[in-house]
């Protein structure tokens, strides 16, 4: 009858394989809470850039939003400057052919102003 056995102790594990299962168990146990920790930390990480990601996004509207509004006061400036530049060069105008009309009276009237212009308004 002994020879029927396959050699081994009935229904005991040795001890050293325990043992090995053990220390596996444990350093898979160790990892994943290491690993778990660390993807926590990673998570906090991602909400904190998405937040900043927000307001960067948030800032970038706004100042773009005052781009343009400066943008519009420039072009705005920019057309009254042209304004105010098409009404003094008609007002010069307006003196320089005034100027020019005393002018041509005065030396008509008036010999002895001869080579003078008689302008009171413009003088080059």
């Amino acid at each position: 009858m002994g020879g029927l056995g396959n050699g081994r102790r009935g229904g005991r594990s040795p001890p050293l394989l325990i043992a090995a299962l053990i220390a596996c168990i444990l350093v898979l146990g160790f990892n994943y809470w290491v690993s778990s920790s660390r993807n926590l930390d990673l998570q906090t990480k991602l909400y904190e850039m998405e937040g900043q990601v927000r307001r960067g996004a948030a800032e970038r509207g706004v100042a773009e939003m005052k781009k343009a509004e400066f943008q519009e006061e420039i072009q705005r400036q920019k057309e009254q400057i042209s304004r105010i530049e098409n009404i003094y060069k008609r007002q010069l105008e307006g003196v320089q052919s005034t100027c020019s009309q005393e002018k041509v009276s005065y030396n008509t009237t008036a010999s002895y102003n001869k080579g003078q212009s008689g302008c009171k308004h413009f003088t080059r």
